[in-house]
C-alpha cells in the first residue's frame, strides 16, 4: 500500500509491528526501519510510519557520535504499547554502549538474516537473544535468536562475524550437542543450528572447521549459509548444498518419524 487513508486498525496493526521489531533487536537504524516497512508491511511509503511512531512518543532517536549514526529505540511508551504482545517488554531497555562499533556489525548482520529468513520461511516466531539469556537460569549457549516455524520446527541462529579457531569451534559443537538429542528428540532444546556466515570466504573457513567436529553429530544439526546465499534461499546441510525449504523438510520429516516411533 502507499500513502491512502488507512484505518484505525491498520494503522495501530503497523505500528504494533514496527515496536516489536525494534523489540527483539534493542534497536535499528533509519534505514532497517524503512526496510522493514517495504519488506514486511508492503509500505511504498516508510517514512510516515517512523516519523508518526516518533511524533507519538513511542520510539526515540539516539545519535552514535563515533560512527555519525542514529538508532531509533523504544520509549517506555513504546514498551507499554506492546506488552499485551510481549511478556519480556518490561526488561527491555536501551543501552547506547550496545550501538558501538564492535555490536553494530554483528547487529546488521542478525537483522539481514532475519529480513532473509522472513522472505523464505513461514515463521511463527522469533525470540531474541536477551530476551533468551533473561529467560535461561542455566549458563547454557545461548544463540542469537530462536526460529519457531510454523511447522513447529525450532531453529538456534548464531550469525558468526568474527573469526573463530578450531578450539573455539569444538566448545560450539560440544555445548550444542548437550541442547539437541537424536535418541530422544522430546529432551531437545532445538532441532537444528543455523550458523550464518557474513561472506563466501567466512563460510569457506567455518565449513573446514565445523564438520570436522563430531562430524556424524554435526553433519545433522548444523546448516550453514553465508549471507549471499541465504538470500536465495540456499544453504549447505548434510554434506550438500540445498535449499532452505529442503532442509527443513528433511528435518521435518526426521522429527515427525521420531514421534511416530
Amino acid at each position: 500500500m502507499g500513502k491512502g487513508r488507512i484505518t484505525r486498525v491498520e494503522q495501530a496493526y503497523r505500528i504494533g509491528m514496527l515496536l516489536r521489531f525494534i523489540f527483539i533487536f534493542r534497536y535499528a537504524t533509519r534505514e532497517q526501519l524503512f526496510k522493514f516497512g517495504q519488506d514486511r508491511l508492503g509500505l511504498s511509503y516508510q517514512r510516515w510510519l517512523i516519523d508518526y511512531s516518533v511524533k507519538r512518543g513511542l520510539i526515540a532517536a539516539y545519535r552514535e557520535p563515533a560512527l555519525s549514526l542514529r538508532v531509533y529505540y523504544l520509549t517506555q511508551r513504546g514498551k507499554e504499547c506492546i506488552s499485551k504482545y510481549e511478556p519480556f517488554s518490561g526488561y527491555y531497555r536501551f543501552n547506547h554502549k550496545n550501538a558501538g562499533l564492535n555490536t553494530l556489525e554483528h547487529q546488521k548482520a542478525v537483522i539481514e538474516s532475519y529480513f532473509f529468513l522472513y522472505k523464505q520461511l513461514e515463521i511463527k516466531e522469533w525470540i531474541p537473544e536477551w530476551v533468551i539469556r533473561k529467560d535461561r537460569k542455566t549458563r547454557s549457549k545461548i544463540p542469537d535468536g530462536i526460529i519457531v516455524t510454523s511447522s513447529g520446527i525450532r531453529i538456534a541462529l548464531e550469525v558468526e562475524t568474527w573469526y573463530k579457531k578450531r578450539s573455539t569451534w569444538e566448545v560450539v559443537v560440544y555445548s550444542y550437542s548437550r541442547e539437541i538429542s537424536y535418541t530422544l528428540p522430546e529432551y531437545s532444546r532445538y532441532d537444528v543450528v543455523l550458523i550464518v556466515a557474513p561472506s563466501s570466504s567466512n563460510f569457506d573457513g567455518i565449513k573446514n572447521r565445523l564438520f570436522y567436529i563430531k562430524p556424524e553429530f554435526s553433519k545433522r544439526a548444523f546448516i550453514l549459509a553465508d549471507l549471499l546465499s541465504l538470500d536465495i534461499g540456499n544453504c549447505f546441510y548434510q554434506g550438500e548444498y540445498t535449499t532452505m525449504k529442503e532442509a527443513l523438510r528433511l528435518i521435518y520429516d526426521k522429527k515427525d518419524k521420531s514421534h511416530d516411533k
